[in-house]
């Protein structure tokens, strides 16, 4: 029998095998948004060896290749690999899971992990491992949402609100800190033998033309809100759309287009 943190590691890969398009589609623009704060933190340069953990499409290793560095990149599934090689050739990835790389020690100037922390099944195994392939004088960068500056919660917010009640058969995540804040972070990377040294608040506004298709985009990507709602009777969906028009409609201009808040932290550390 599995366990439950070996079904939540299976449902992972085998979700974002199946995502990966609506995933490019939807957050892509708000990952790659992200890529140029995240290697400024890390220095990424010329020359740089740097290891996009966690890579999905590879947005960040593009953006880095463009800066001159010599990017690899892992991620779990085969489709996001395969995507990311298709997109940026130039650079090297390949399908492995980040709590167990492949990597010598000491491998790289820079790794970097674009709101892949909250993916993995044991972040404190990930984070060692993002230690252990850094140099000593290496950076690691990383980030996480900012519930206090994102209102992209509102989707999840609104299906829970209507009660909605998860199958057996779609597992639940293992329960562990948001690692959203300085505090929650600090002990895991100090743990991996890192030292916190900035915690940097990125925000912006993402636009969608419409609600309808905020509310379509968020559900066809997320590999477990989606399948949630399509679970529920007809009426808890009824009710969780009418509690998202709700939640959304400050952010709705009069043409009806969205602009969303969104908000992230740049975590950086350093041995």
């Amino acid at each position: 029998m599995m366990t439950r943190v070996t079904c939540w590691r299976d449902f992972e890969q085998a979700g974002w095998e199946f995502h990966v398009d609506p995933y490019h589609r939807f957050f892509g623009p708000i990952c790659a948004e992200l890529a140029d704060p995240l290697l400024d933190a890390v220095h990424a340069g010329r020359g740089s060896r740097l290891l996009d953990a966690c890579c999905g499409p590879g947005y960040l290793a593009g953006t880095a290749l463009r800066r001159g560095a010599v990017v690899e990149g892992i991620d779990i599934a085969t489709a996001m690999v395969e995507l990311a090689a298709t997109l940026y050739p130039a650079a090297r990835f390949q399908v492995g899971d980040c709590e167990q790389m492949v990597y010598a020690d000491d491998t790289f100037d820079a790794v970097v992990c674009n709101l892949g922390l909250h993916h993995l099944t044991d972040p404190a195994r990930g984070v060692a491992e993002f230690a252990r392939v850094l140099h000593p004088a290496g950076r690691l960068s990383l980030t996480v949402w900012d519930e206090n500056r994102s209102a992209f919660g509102i989707i999840p917010d609104a299906v829970a609100a209507a009660g909605a009640v998860a199958p057996d058969e779609l597992p639940t995540p293992p329960k562990a800190p948001h690692y959203d804040t300085a505090d929650e972070l600090e002990p895991l990377l100090a743990a991996a033998g890192l030292r916190l040294e900035s915690v940097e608040p990125v925000t912006f506004r993402q636009p969608y033309p419409s609600a309808q298709a905020l509310w379509d985009g968020w559900l066809s990507a997320a590999i477990r809100t989606g399948p949630l709602l399509a679970a529920q009777p007809p009426s808890v969906q009824e009710m969780a759309r009418g509690r998202f028009g709700e939640l959304v409609a400050p952010y709705v201009a009069p043409d009806g287009a969205v602009a969303l808040p969104a908000g992230f932290l740049v975590i950086t550390a350093v041995e």
